[in-house]
């Protein structure tokens, strides 16, 4: 078979199955619907695990987004604690902070994931740790020589994020503890069994994806790899000077082991957000998302009558089951409600072959034949 400009859900799962590195990189907290889609639909995911709760807005992680509300799962000391005194140089990272019933925030959020799509998650530390030995290499040759770029900041025990210099951890230790970081953060997401955290040095800059790439590289071969991402993502990874210095440190590696790093790496990204999709099987958003099919695939033949009474039977459409949310601020529908529902997510065959950077413009084109505002 050939595929030409490889876009679409069953595309990536193609490359997937031909060994290619296909990934979706989320933050652990609320999950909303294109996250669900592509889990559903079998796309891996590495969680970005050293991720802060009040720098990740759009996941909400000291909530619970549930039945169109949002609960706080941490104590309203804590949740003020984090908004007044986060900072560039005190952040808390989600996997360490607790739930008001003693849960590790991180755990809560990934553990409902887990019990709807069982098999979908792994995490960025689990990724590297899966390559222990090159990993630890890799990066005692950058605390040496790239210390400043590579290790700005550490992990306190109780999860905090704090400058390097406070750290008191000598070059020649950080690997080391940077392995301990690591993991820490792959219990704190997988495991039920309460640890005490000892923290340490931590990664940063144009190292986070990197390293994850080369460890894929290592393992598949390739050089080509298929990124699905969020807004963030897609924003600061097209910049000009954000890829300058990813192939300035690409090449600075080359130094350590040329036969561990490759001269180039090329990633194929795509806009994951558009991906809202699927339906619950046996619920109201299964009729919603049959009806923008049909009207995509017969709209043209429908006489003026029965578009108008296809118009009023989905004139709650939008509400029951939007196309777009604001993330950030919406109660919109994750992982802790398909878990209570206890119901399967499908995707419909028709958006599987729809390449995704076009389903949005798919979703907006289904909602004016509605006449619906999206």
């Amino acid at each position: 078979m050939i595929r030409i400009n490889p876009g679409s859900i069953d595309d990536l799962l193609a490359l997937k199955d031909a060994g290619a590195p296909v990934t979706l990189t989320s933050h652990p907290g609320n999950a909303s619907l294109y996250k669900l889609v592509l889990w559903s639909c079998g796309i891996p995911e590495h969680l970005w695990d050293v991720t802060c709760c009040i720098a990740d807005a759009n996941n909400q992680p000291m909530h619970r987004l549930v039945g169109g509300k949002a609960e706080l799962v941490v104590s309203e000391d804590f949740h003020r604690k984090v908004i007044d005194t986060t900072g560039p140089n005190n952040r808390f990272v989600t996997a360490y902070q607790f739930t008001k019933d003693g849960t590790r925030l991180g755990r809560f959020h990934v553990k409902a994931i887990q019990k709807c799509f069982p098999d979908a998650l792994s995490s960025c530390s689990r990724l590297l740790l899966s390559e222990r030995e090159k990993v630890w290499e890799m990066f005692d040759y950058l605390a040496r020589t790239k210390k400043d770029e590579v290790f700005g900041r550490f992990i306190a025990p109780r999860g905090v994020m704090r400058p390097v210099s406070e750290s008191g951890v000598r070059v020649e230790s950080m690997a080391g503890s940077f392995m301990e970081v690591l993991e820490e953060l792959e219990h704190l997401l997988f495991s039920d069994e309460e640890i005490t955290t000892k923290g340490g040095v931590c990664y940063g800059g144009v190292m986070v994806p990197l390293s994850s790439m080369l460890v894929q590289y290592w393992q598949t071969g390739r050089v080509d790899r298929y990124d699905v991402s969020g807004p963030d993502m897609m924003r600061y990874a097209t910049r000009p000077e954000h890829q300058i210095k990813l192939s300035q440190m690409l090449e600075h590696l080359r130094k350590w082991n040329p036969k561990l790093v490759p001269e180039h790496i090329v990633s194929h990204m795509y806009p994951g957000t558009a991906a809202r999709v699927g339906h619950v099987a046996g619920h109201v958003s299964q009729e919603v998302m049959k009806r923008k099919v049909y009207m995509l695939e017969h709209a043209d033949s429908l006489d003026r009558v029965r578009k108008r009474e296809i118009w009023e039977i989905a004139k709650d459409d939008e509400r029951n089951w939007p196309v777009q949310i604001r993330p950030g601020v919406d109660p919109y529908f994750s992982q802790h409600d398909l878990a209570l529902m206890g119901k399967e997510l499908v995707v419909d065959e028709f958006w599987r072959n729809i390449p995704i950077a076009g389903m949005r413009d798919s979703l907006v084109k289904a909602n004016n034949l509605l006449r619906l505002k999206s």
